[in-house]
């Protein structure tokens, strides 16, 4: 099983590519969507109340991402101290979930899996991985897509700050895929660079072991 990492900078494509993968046959872990899991745990709820105060829930008593999101990210020193503790809270549990479901994807015989982990290279994902992918797009779209969250531009750059720079993502990573034209444009880029990574698995399944021998 090939395991593709997937990032970029924050609101540039990074679902609409996993979700054209996951089209062709991929297996699609979700690190955003198993931290949100995570967050509605009562365990880690107690400790997040504890740390920020109630103010950080909504009215049904769970965690209001929003509301945790004003309280972690930025620049200044208060809310990068407030954001590790947050990450020591949440990035264990959310790294077992996540060997967890490659366990699974690897049970249903899955030929490639996603990671797409904002994260990957921090917490150190990306020596797992065989192939990693950096998702780019120019700050003018990222910006538009990010209001269709709900974030201003604001919010996007205070995201983006408590990242990893975007030169030292795609100096990491194998390919950069840059989302700048149509979906139809984007999607064929995706096409010949899917073809790779299964050219890639198809070559590791029938190498054979050097030290098995036929007749073992």
């Amino acid at each position: 099983m090939i395991l593709l990492g997937l990032v970029g900078t924050p609101a540039s494509g990074k679902s609409t590519v996993a979700t054209h993968l996951r089209s062709k046959g991929a297996f699609w872990i979700n690190a955003d969507l198993t931290a949100r899991e995570v967050l509605t745990q009562s365990d880690v709820i107690e400790q997040l109340v504890k740390r920020f105060g109630d103010l950080i829930l909504g009215d049904d008593g769970l965690i209001d991402r929003a509301r945790l999101a004003e309280r972690v990210f930025g620049d200044e020193p208060e809310k990068n101290a407030a954001l590790k503790f947050l990450e020591s809270v949440v990035h264990p549990i959310t790294r077992q979930r996540i060997t967890d479901q490659i366990k699974v994807a690897a049970d249903k015989q899955a030929s490639v899996t996603i990671l797409d982990i904002p994260l990957l290279f921090e917490s150190h994902w990306d020596l797992s991985c065989d192939v990693i992918w950096c998702i780019d797009a120019p700050v003018e779209s990222r910006i538009q897509w990010a209001s269709t969250r709900g974030w201003t531009a604001e919010e996007l750059h205070r995201r983006e700050f408590n990242q990893l720079g975007i030169a030292e993502k795609r100096r990491l990573s194998n390919q950069t895929v840059y989302n700048q034209a149509t979906l139809g444009e984007l999607f064929e880029k995706l096409d010949l660079l899917w073809s790779d990574v299964v050219t890639i698995r198809t070559k590791a399944f029938d190498t054979p072991d050097p030290g098995h021998c036929l007749g073992d």
